[in-house]
């Protein structure tokens, strides 16, 4: 494993052990709650932030910060289930996603806007889970995220159910779109030796090796974690900074 995917495992295994304490700093219910009282909590700045990062870096957040997806991928590491294919399942989530941000701005609105910053909003410890009910919030959320990666696979919930996912996925065709300078992967299909090691690998459950064939690394669903580039043993896929080739 290279220094780079040990990097980015210990932080995503770091983000799932410290949930109980960060919880509520990353909490999509609070976002709404508080954005009705004119609040703007902690959590509004994440997932802005993490949204934000999507014109510039693609989907990497969702690879490298993600609560969620660091629950998911602990799981995947110790108990790996190969990812089924569910046509027309991935819908949920941009319904989701339209229903999420829709909840945000009309809080927002009809509380006349965001008046004051209280960053430990709900938290006032510093420590999200300090009560039953909040214990009992917390496991309900890891079930949430748990169960399709158990009953669909690798990733299940950020395929079919994450809606903030959707948030990145609109960032990175804007970033594609204008080609501007950002982070994506780059490829040298005639290295390929087609030895399938990336599709093994690919958190994601992508076919990455159809896809170098290709020359085209662009996937909807590729978080950018650079698992293929670092497991490939031909160097074919490296991470490239600059203007992404037009699809």
């Amino acid at each position: 494993m290279t220094l780079r995917q040990k990097v980015r495992l210990s932080v995503l295994y770091l983000i799932f052990l410290t949930f109980p304490i960060t919880l509520n700093y990353f909490s999509v219910y609070l976002i709404i709650e508080s954005s009705a009282q004119g609040i703007a909590a902690f959590t509004l700045f994440f997932w802005g932030a993490f949204t934000l990062t999507s014109l510039v870096f693609g989907r990497a957040a969702c690879g490298y910060i993600c609560p969620l997806g660091a629950i998911q991928e602990t799981k995947d590491r110790m108990v790996p289930k190969k990812l089924t294919q569910i046509k027309y399942l991935r819908i949920i989530k941009y319904f989701f996603a339209v229903a999420w941000v829709g909840a945000v701005a009309f809080a927002a609105i009809s509380a006349g806007g965001y008046k004051k910053i209280e960053l430990l909003y709900k938290t006032p410890s510093g420590v999200s889970v300090d009560s039953v009910m909040s214990w009992f919030t917390y496991f309900t959320i890891v079930i949430v995220v748990l169960l399709p990666a158990f009953l669909i696979g690798k990733r299940g919930f950020c395929h079919y159910f994450c809606p903030w996912g959707v948030l990145n996925m609109v960032g990175t065709k804007i970033k594609d779109a204008l080609r501007w300078n950002s982070l994506h992967l780059k490829v040298a299909p005639e290295n390929c030796k087609q030895c399938k090691t990336c599709d093994k690998n690919c958190p994601m459950s992508l076919p990455i090796s159809q896809m170098v064939l290709t020359d085209s690394m662009r996937h909807n669903e590729c978080i950018l974690c650079g698992t293929c580039a670092d497991t490939c043993p031909n160097g074919t896929i490296r991470y490239s900074w600059g203007r992404p080739q037009k699809s």
